[in-house]
C-alpha cells in the first residue's frame, strides 16, 4: 500500500532540540555579534533582549495555530486556513524563498569553516578558504550529507542534531567560563550593558534587525508537527523552549565574550567574532576548537533548515500548490524523500553556481540580505493568520495568547522589516520586491481547489 503519512516519532525533547539546533548559537554569534557591536556598541546585548520579546509573541502565535491545526506546511497552511487558497499560495512561495535562501546562507559558511579546519592541519592550502570555487565544492559536500541524513529518517536527524548541539553548547560555555575567569580588557563593555549604545536609537534598531538572525530557526518544530508522537501542543511548545533556551545561552556568551574584547576589536572582526575571542583567550588549541564548533553549528543549521523547507514543500504539494509527486512518502523511512531531493538539488545547484562569484563573502552577503525580508514576512503572515483565524472563531479581542500578543509581535516585526528594507542596497531591494512580485503572480495563477482540504491534524491536547 502506498504510504501517505509521515512517521510520528518525535517527542517534545526532539522538537526542542531541532529548534535550538536550527537557531545555531555558535554560528549566530560568529556571524552576527560583531555586526551588532559595530552598529550599537555596548547596546548589542540589550538589543537582542528587546527583540526577543516580539519574537516570543510570534512564537506564541505559531504555538496556538499548531495546536489548532498541526500541519507540515506551518505558515503556508495557516495562511491558507485564515485567508484562502490564493493567499495561502503566496505564503507558500514566501516560505520556500525564505528557507531556500537560508539554506544557501548556511552552505557557504559550512564550506568556509570546513576549509579553515582542514587548513589548520595543512591538509588543504590556506588560500582556498577565500576562493569561491573551493568554498562551493566544500559546501556542496555538506548538502549531500544533509540529503542522506534527512531521507534516512527524522529520528536519526534529531539525534544527530542533538549530538551536534551538545558539542557546540559545551564549547561555547567552556569559552564563556574562560572569558569570565580572564582578566577584563581595558574599556570592557561587559559592565554597562543596559544602554542603547554608541550608535544611538538608529544603531540600536539596526542591531535589533540583525538580532532576527540570532532568533531565527525555532519555528522548524512546527514544520515537523506531523512527525510529533504526542499532542498538537508539543510542536509549538518545543519551538518556545528552544527559542528561550538558545537566546539565554547566546546572551550569556555575548556578555562573557565582551570581557575579553573591546568594542573596536569585536566590530573589526565581524566576519568571525568567535575566532577573535579565541585569539584573545590565547589562540592555539582554542582557535582550532572554536573553528570546529562553528562548523558543527553551521552543519546542524543547514540540515534543520532543509528539514523545514522539505516538510513545507511536502504539505504544499499535497494541496496541489506544487506538483503532487513531491508529496510522496518513502515506504521504509517515512520521510518526504522526493521533496527533500528537490530542495537539496536546488540548493546544490545554487551553491555550485556561487563558485563563480568574485568571492564567497560577496555571495553570502547577497543571500543573507535577500532572505531577511522573506523570513520576516513568514513571521508577519503567521501573526496575521493567528489573529484573523481566532477572531473569526469568536475569540475576544482581549484573548492574550491568540489575539493580543500575536498582534503586538506582528506590528513590531513589520516595523523592523520596513526599517531593514530601507537600509538595504538598491539591488537587494529589487531582489526582495522581485521575489514578492513573483509570489503574487504565482498565487494568481493557482486554480481554486474543487474539494475541501483534507485534515492532517495530530490529536488535540
Amino acid at each position: 500500500m502506498k504510504r501517505t503519512r509521515l512517521s510520528r516519532v518525535l517527542g517534545l525533547s526532539d522538537l526542542s532540540i531541532l529548534s535550538s539546533a536550527s537557531m545555531a548559537p555558535a554560528y549566530s554569534i560568529a556571524s552576527t555579534f560583531g555586526l551588532m557591536v559595530a552598529v550599537a556598541g555596548s547596546g548589542a546585548v540589550l538589543s537582542l533582549v528587546i527583540l526577543t520579546v516580539p519574537i516570543v509573541f510570534i512564537a506564541i502565535a505559531f504555538h496556538r495555530l499548531c495546536e489548532e491545526r498541526a500541519d507540515a506546511g506551518s505558515t503556508y497552511a495557516w495562511s491558507r486556513l485564515a485567508f484562502g487558497h490564493r493567499p495561502g499560495a503566496f505564503a507558500a512561495w514566501i516560505v520556500v524563498l525564505s528557507y531556500f535562501f537560508a539554506a544557501v546562507a548556511a552552505v557557504v559558511p559550512a564550506g568556509v569553516y570546513t576549509l579553515e579546519f582542514l587548513a589548520h592541519f595543512g591538509w588543504v592550502p590556506s588560500a582556498w578558504v577565500n576562493q569561491a570555487p573551493a568554498v562551493a565544492i566544500a559546501g556542496s559536500s555538506w548538502v549531500l550529507v544533509a540529503s542522506a541524513l534527512l531521507i534516512g529518517g527524522v529520528r536519526p536527524t534529531a539525534r544527530a542534531s542533538g549530538l551536534f548541539l551538545g558539542l557546540e553548547v559545551a564549547a561555547l560555555l567552556l569559552f564563556a567560563g574562560l572569558a569570565f575567569l580572564h582578566k577584563p580588557v581595558p574599556h570592557s563593555a561587559a559592565t554597562h550593558l543596559v544602554t542603547l549604545g554608541s550608535g544611538g536609537y538608529a544603531g540600536f534598531l539596526a542591531a535589533m534587525v540583525l538580532s532576527i538572525w540570532v532568533t531565527d530557526g525555532w519555528e522548524v518544530s512546527t514544520y515537523t508537527s506531523e512527525e510529533n508522537s504526542g499532542t498538537s501542543r508539543q510542536p509549538g511548545l518545543g519551538g518556545l523552549f528552544g527559542l528561550l533556551a538558545t537566546v539565554a545561552i547566546v546572551l550569556f556568551c555575548m556578555i562573557a565574550y565582551l570581557r575579553v574584547g573591546d568594542l573596536a576589536g569585536i566590530s573589526n572582526q565581524a566576519a568571525d567574532t568567535l575566532a577573535y575571542v579565541a585569539n584573545q583567550l590565547g589562540g592555539g588549541w582554542r582557535e582550532i576548537v572554536m573553528v570546529l564548533t562553528v562548523l558543527v553549528s553551521t552543519a546542524a543549521t543547514l540540515w534543520t533548515t532543509q528539514l523545514g523547507i522539505s516538510r513545507g514543500v511536502f504539505s504544499m504539494a499535497r494541496d496541489s500548490v506544487f506538483p503532487r509527486a513531491l508529496s510522496a512518502v518513502h515506504p521504509s523511512y517515512g520521510t518526504p524523500h522526493l521533496s527533500i531531493l528537490a530542495v537539496n538539488i536546488g540548493v546544490l545547484v545554487v551553491t555550485l553556481l556561487m563558485g563563480f562569484a568574485p568571492s564567497a563573502k560577496d555571495a553570502l552577503l547577497e543571500v543573507v540580505n535577500a532572505s531577511s525580508i522573506f523570513l520576516g514576512l513568514t513571521f508577519i503572515l503567521t501573526g496575521l493568520s493567528c489573529v484573523v483565524h481566532f477572531r473569526r472563531k469568536g475569540f475576544p479581542l482581549s484573548d492574550m495568547t491568540r489575539i493580543v500578543l500575536p498582534a503586538i509581535g506582528t506590528v513590531a516585526v513589520t516595523y523592523l522589516l520596513v526599517k531593514n528594507f530601507f537600509s538595504q542596497t538598491h539591488e537587494d531591494q529589487l531582489i526582495a520586491l522581485g521575489g514578492i512580485g513573483i509570489g503574487v503572480v504565482f498565487a494568481l495563477m493557482q486554480r481554486l481547489p474543487r474539494a475541501a482540504i483534507p485534515d492532517y491534524r495530530v490529536p488535540a491536547a
